[in-house]
């Protein structure tokens, strides 16, 4: 069952990351020309919206279904692995949003124009998963495997797949391996969590899903505040762009 479970965030995390690294080529390939027809911002805004939900709803689904089967996921993972512990996981969750946040300052040019625009929407993304976490926790209360409580949604979880998201956003056009690392690593995160005994899988599943929620709509506002980087153009933009390129 143990193998079960590591196959199973496997196969999640691979389906992600195509997903994710097909919409970061496309997009850096949309980027290339500049806009010079300007989309309305509703249309703008509705069209991210769904592009966040796209992606971080089937994952919150996975979750949810998940639930029913976390406490005999669980026992076979006691018995698998019954001595396994590790305090790797504390620090694995910041790797992504650090590597980011260090490219970012180490002058690696990403989408964003300037090092300020990376760190406003980092803090976006922080304080919107740190409330939607601390929320969740508080208002479900969910009883971890050990005993403790406040268990759900995984807090490491969520914070290992912001920053995956983020860093996949700024610098995935560069290199498909920065986003497959990134996601590997807030993965094994969300692994380790459940080896550890302190979180069901549906607790890290469901983190998961805030985390790239929370970070994509930050990209979503910091869009709106930074009118020069828009990364998700509507349909009508693109096409427009098209038209001029092409006359």
């Amino acid at each position: 069952m143990t193998k079960s479970v590591v196959i199973f965030f496997c196969c999640l995390l691979c389906a992600f990351n195509a997903k994710a690294q097909a919409d970061s080529t496309m997009l850096y390939k949309e980027n290339k020309a500049p806009l010079t027809v300007k989309m309305e911002r509703k249309e703008f805004n509705l069209n991210r919206l769904h592009h966040s939900c796209c992606l971080a709803a089937p994952v919150a689904a996975v979750g949810l279904a998940v639930w029913p089967a976390d406490k005999a996921i669980r026992n076979r993972v006691a018995e698998g692995m019954p001595h396994f512990k590790t305090h790797v996981d504390d620090y694995l969750r910041f790797v992504p949003l650090a590597a980011q946040v260090g490219m970012s300052l180490g002058g690696v040019q990403g989408r964003s124009r300037n090092r300020w625009q990376v760190l406003a929407t980092d803090a976006m993304a922080g304080a919107m998963m740190m409330a939607t976490v601390g929320g969740l926790k508080y208002s479900i209360d969910r009883t971890r495997p050990n005993g403790e409580s406040a268990g759900f949604p995984s807090g490491h979880t969520a914070t290992a797949f912001m920053g995956a998201t983020l860093l996949a956003h700024e610098y995935g056009h560069k290199s498909v391996w920065i986003p497959i690392a990134g996601y590997s690593v807030a993965t094994a995160t969300g692994v380790l969590r459940i080896l550890n005994n302190k979180h069901y899988a549906s607790d890290v599943v469901v983190g998961a899903a805030v985390g790239i929620l929370t970070a994509e709509l930050a990209y979503w506002a910091s869009d709106a505040i930074f009118s020069n980087r828009k990364m998700f153009k509507s349909r009508r933009a693109r096409l427009h762009q098209e038209v001029l390129k092409n006359y």
